[in-house]
């Protein structure tokens, strides 16, 4: 009895001692610790403002970290789970091939509480989670460029609504900001000069009742007629027509490319994705068609949007990144707008979307580069609208955005995750500026005059990771910048080596691979009721 007692109490000392080792070499390292993570971050902090962020689940008495906040990350030595709360906002930056599809984003994807809009360039992402989403609520698959084999996809003219010169002009600059990578170094200028006159040309289509290939004839003739129609249509929003007859007056006067000319050429290049067939289809819906009705969208709380382009030149990627500001606009307004189980329910904390909508953004520099990214990241948490933004490098930010929009954005993301495998040198060299030093003991060692060795111990300084550390980072570890946090080393485990995520992710792929099976051995003219059910169920 005696000999038990002193084991459990010898083995209760072992284990403090080893935790305050643990501790003291987690501090010694200049990185934030386990306790300063799970204080800020772990399941217990994150429920705290359950009730404030998911109105919603105020009347139980028990919330779950899974329903209070988003699972990202891991502790490395225990496994504890690492969530973000329903206000923060993510940008991941991850090289090419180093995991960010299987270790973030299916897990964003799956674990989105409410509606959810996810973009990708492959048919990846949707293939791991639409069986799953498609349990939740309808899924709708906006694939202009046909990239993906899916049965059914959603038909969107962005000339719809533009009767009103304010949608008209912020879809003209979504449009204009979705520019291919390739041209932003020249076409920056021409490309806001040209938000104006394409506004004006969406405006006088829609009252007009034309149709994309239309815009596209005036675009390519520089034709008067955009002008006439707002000149001559009470509804049009005043002066606007004034400003296109100037700018096409001053274009017929002078040969001079560097003005009007300029602007046209760069629509011309904005809108030539619309001489493809395949694009303009999926651009023109058709009788029968059900409508994607963004609001009830944004309202379900289940349903789920997927968004695909290869994001380069002559992709639809300007016509995506339109429908992406149209959600979030109309998310805005409605996060604002109490529903009536919203008023008759006791208020606690500010006006917003319950449960939160959910923004993942995949290749966002390529797909939707969102105009004033970096405003939204700051102001959206507070709305409802969690925006995860995806990126390649911090070159692409810049290359996009500019140089402080870029920094903008990296200073508006609550969440930032660093991945292995960049090479800027410069940039690494930034990321390692930010963490903190630590004192590192360094001996020496000399030969005296009496022929004996002597060592010097002095204390030598070293950020607490360096740039070949960071460039280093080891597959499924990432780097944590977290608001006014030390910076952290987490794990990222990809969806394969999550229990409840893998069943999820392999479940989903095999019934969409039957389903895909079933499209293929039947006419598509006749789809068959299940995958019109995931369509297009309410």
């Amino acid at each position: 009895m005696v000999l038990a007692a002193e084991f459990v109490l010898w083995t209760r000392v072992f284990a403090w001692r080893y935790r305050i080792y643990r501790r003291r070499a987690e501090q010694r390292s200049g990185l934030a610790d386990r306790h300063a993570i799970q204080e800020r971050l772990g399941a217990k902090a994150v429920t705290k403002d359950a009730a404030r962020l998911r109105p919603s689940l105020a009347k139980f008495l028990d919330i779950s970290a899974d329903d209070a906040g988003a699972l990202f990350a891991r502790w490395p030595a225990t496994g504890e789970g690492i969530y973000g709360t329903h206000e923060d906002s993510k940008l991941v930056v991850a090289p090419v091939r180093m995991g960010k599809t299987g270790r973030q984003a299916v897990s964003d994807v799956l674990r989105a509480p409410g509606a959810l809009v996810a973009t990708s360039t492959r048919f990846d992402l949707i293939e791991l989670t639409v069986m799953e989403r498609a349990k939740r609520g309808s899924v709708w698959v906006f694939d202009p460029e046909d990239r993906v084999p899916w049965p059914e996809k959603l038909r969107w003219n962005p000339i719809r609504g533009c009767e009103d010169f304010d949608v008209a002009l912020r879809r003209a600059v979504a449009i204009c900001s979705a520019r291919p990578l390739e041209d932003t170094k020249n076409g920056g200028y021409f490309s806001g000069k040209s938000e104006g006159v394409l506004a004006a040309m969406l405006h006088a289509a829609a009252l007009s009742g034309s149709d994309l290939g239309t815009l596209w004839l005036w675009t390519t003739s520089q034709s008067y007629r955009p002008a006439q129609i707002l000149e001559t249509d009470e509804r049009a929003a005043p002066a606007i027509a004034d400003g296109l007859r100037n700018l096409l007056d001053s274009l017929k006067s002078t040969s001079d490319t560097s003005g009007a000319g300029g602007i046209y050429s760069t629509l011309e290049l904005l809108l030539r994705p619309l001489t493809s067939p395949t694009i303009m289809r999926s651009l023109t819906p058709q009788p029968g068609d059900k409508h994607f009705d963004i609001d009830a969208f944004i309202r379900s709380g289940r349903d789920t949007l997927y968004m695909v382009s290869r994001g380069r030149k002559n992709s639809a990627a300007p016509m995506v990144n339109a429908l992406m500001v149209e959600v979030l606009h109309r998310a805005d307004i409605l996060s604002q707008r109490p529903t009536a189980e919203q008023l008759s329910a006791p208020a606690y904390g500010d006006l917003r979307l319950d449960p939160p909508l959910r923004i993942v953004m995949d290749e966002a520099a390529n797909i939707t580069p969102v105009d004033d990214l970096s405003a939204r990241l700051a102001d959206s948490g507070g709305r409802g609208v969690q925006i995860y933004v995806y990126v390649q490098n911090f070159s692409q930010l810049r290359q996009r955005w500019g140089v402080e929009e870029a920094i903008e954005i990296w200073d508006c993301a609550s969440i930032k995750l660093v991945l292995g495998g960049l090479s800027n040198s410069k940039d690494l060299m930034a990321l390692s500026d930010l963490l903190p030093e630590r004192i590192i003991d360094q001996a020496s060692v000399s030969t005296g005059s009496a022929a004996r060795d002597q060592v010097t111990v002095s204390p030598w300084r070293q950020r607490a990771l360096t740039v070949d550390a960071i460039r280093e980072l080891r597959d499924g570890e990432g780097l944590l910048f977290y608001r006014n946090l030390r910076a952290a080393k987490v794990d990222l485990p990809g969806w394969w080596e999550t229990p409840d995520l893998s069943d999820l992710v392999t479940h989903s792929r095999n019934e969409a691979r039957k389903l895909l099976a079933a499209y293929a051995s039947v006419d598509t003219c006749s789809p068959s009721p299940k995958a019109s059910r995931l369509a297009h169920d309410e």
